[in-house]
């Protein structure tokens, strides 16, 4: 019987926990709805990202769902808490903590944002404290034949600092999964919508006939 060599078997063994490690990351998540696209890329300490989802809904349920803040941490992975702090007009503070998953790692966040709406269709958020040293994000809502597309850009400058590119794919599949989270929201509230109105209406009782009455 042949025996492998120990070197061999350490390397197998550090691939097998890094395969298992991406797996119980990025491999447990439930069947995707809407359909998502997500780009990442690195200019000097500034990481941008970029996504686009084409969603079969209208503008109004998409901009209920983007500005629900106090309920994020309801459908968003890994968002412990989301709050509305502050509001002055079209601009609203929200504190949003979490944790930044990174293979079998919890990276606790916390961060406080300044919201700009500008509604129907584009909200612009930045970070005024917490873990990232800077956070810049706008959405964009586009209505289409067939539905609704949203857009998103990120510039991201995190505080921590890991090697180039797995930082890059770290920060991208942890906006991938909230992005992808906030549109199947919107997707689900939408066809909640659609098949309440779809329901017959149920008649409504008269009121104030006598329930025994005698025709003259």
């Amino acid at each position: 019987m042949s025996r492998e060599h120990p070197s061999r078997i350490r390397g197998l063994t550090v691939l097998t926990a890094t395969v298992l490690a991406l797996t119980l990351t990025y491999g447990s998540a439930p069947l995707l709805a809407a359909s998502i696209r997500v780009t990442a890329q690195r200019h000097g300490d500034t990481i941008d990202v970029n996504a686009t989802a084409f969603l079969e809904t209208d503008a109004a349920t998409a901009w209920q769902v983007l500005t629900d803040y106090d309920h994020y941490a309801e459908f968003i992975p890994n968002l412990r808490v989301s709050r509305v702090v502050a509001r002055h007009g079209p601009v609203v503070t929200v504190e949003q903590t979490g944790d930044a998953m990174f293979w079998m790692f919890r990276i606790p966040i916390a961060i406080r944002y300044q919201v700009t709406e500008s509604p129907p269709n584009r909200l612009q958020s930045r970070a005024t404290g917490g873990s990232l040293r800077a956070l810049a994000s706008t959405y964009v809502l586009t209505s289409m034949e067939s539905g609704i597309r949203l857009d998103y850009s990120g510039h991201i400058a995190p505080r921590f600092d890991l090697l180039g590119r797995i930082q890059e794919m770290a920060i991208r599949k942890s906006i991938e999964r909230e992005f992808q989270a906030l549109a199947d929201e919107i997707e689900r509230r939408s066809a909640a919508r659609a098949a309440h109105d779809s329901e017959p209406s149920r008649p409504t009782a008269l009121t104030g006939t006598p329930a025994n009455s005698d025709s003259p």
